[in-house]
């Protein structure tokens, strides 16, 4: 009988030594906001349960694809870049077919954005409509997807003013993207203290309403509860965090709580950039540049609880992200010409620094492919 088993144990042993291991890595990729035509979207690859991350390399040569998105479903992302025609001086959308096996992307198509200063990309839930917003222009526009080819539907324009005069004369549109629990889509404009909100309709965005900001706050990103119950915005102009629920229509307009981002003995000159709700919504991410650093808020029902600020290895984090495990945190340092690496503490989540290092020019946007 002990022969027979030690017989059975032994087969096991050696059946387990074939079997294949889970594959931890996770590909992602780097929109950077180099002019070197040599340079452009980089890729590399991040061990969700070491944090090991690999050494980017050169996906695609564009020059400025400073923002990024990924259909998962689809295997496609989407860029932001200048033109590199010599008769053009505009920017562009571009959109890749993505080879998981090895990172590469193919460019699928290509279209002109009617607007200047693009600034941040996002894909609504059918998979069929691309939003654009345009910084230095002040508007939003949006394009359709037939057979994976991009094509101009329409674009619309922001209004307004806010009373800081150097950054608020006018419209500045910051970022858009869609509410996951509804058809309701949100553009942070940063000139006219607003968050535009839009349906996406045949021929294009359409304007539905809009929330109001406190006048100088400047918002500027905001990411959205797993749960649906907050929107949270970072406010560059205060470095505050502001979060509304949502009132009868379902759209985010009642205003919760606003904390700022910024310690008490801060003095000096400092812009929030960007924010995320981790995996399990149980806190909230921001970061800022000036005071660098990533500000860690425990989310308590619709209440936000200060935990801590985040600032080894931190340099202009204009761009973070969390991975899809929820494990780690990494940090676009723009002006340090790297990526850094932090794990997440998923009890009080508190960040601790991970001694590898992404070296990349300008980082600017992070996206994974989950």
């Amino acid at each position: 009988m002990n022969r027979f088993l030690y017989l059975l144990g032994t087969i096991f042993i050696l059946c387990s030594c074939n079997l294949p291991t889970p594959n931890a890595k996770v590909l992602m990729f780097i929109g950077t906001s180099t002019d070197d035509s040599l340079k452009g979207i980089e890729y590399c690859y991040l061990d969700t349960i070491s944090g090991q991350i690999s050494q980017p390399m050169l996906a695609d040569k564009t020059m400025n694809p400073n923002f990024l998105e990924i259909d998962t479903q689809n295997n496609i992302l989407f860029a932001l870049s200048r033109s590199q025609q010599e008769d053009e001086n505009g920017s562009v959308i571009r959109n890749y077919n993505i080879d998981a096996s090895n990172g590469q992307i193919t460019l699928i198509s290509q279209a002109p954005i009617p607007g200047q200063g693009p600034c941040y990309v996002a894909l609504d839930k059918t998979g069929k409509h691309v939003m654009v917003a345009n910084y230095s222009s002040g508007e939003v526009c949006a394009y359709k997807l037939d057979d994976d080819k991009l094509s101009y539907l329409n674009s619309v324009k922001h209004y307004g003013s806010g009373p800081n005069e150097s950054r608020q004369s006018k419209p500045h549109a910051h970022s858009i993207d869609i509410d996951p629990k509804s058809d309701f889509i949100y553009s942070a404009d940063l000139g006219t203290d607003k968050l535009m909100v839009y349906k996406m309709a045949n021929n294009g965005l359409v304007t539905v309403d809009s929330v109001m900001c406190k006048p100088g706050a400047g918002p500027r990103h905001f990411d959205f509860s797993p749960n649906g119950n907050l929107l949270a915005v970072i406010n560059e102009l205060d470095c505050t965090v502001t979060t509304f629920a949502k009132d009868t229509s379902g759209i985010y307009k009642n205003e919760i709580q606003t904390l700022s981002i910024l310690p008490d003995s801060f003095s000096g000159d400092a812009k929030a950039a960007d924010i995320h709700f981790s995996p399990n919504g149980n806190f909230l991410y921001a970061s800022n540049r000036g005071f660098n650093s990533i500000a860690v808020f425990k989310v308590d029902g619709l209440n936000l609880q200060w935990v801590e600020f985040m600032t080894d290895g931190i340099n202009w984090p204009r761009n973070f992200a969390i991975d899809p495990s929820g494990n780690f945190l990494l940090s676009a340092n723009r002006d340090q010409n790297n990526i850094t690496v932090y794990q997440i503490n998923k009890e009080n989540g508190k960040l601790t620094m991970l001694p590898d290092v992404a070296s990349v020019d300008r980082p600017f946007c992070i996206k994974f492919y989950k």
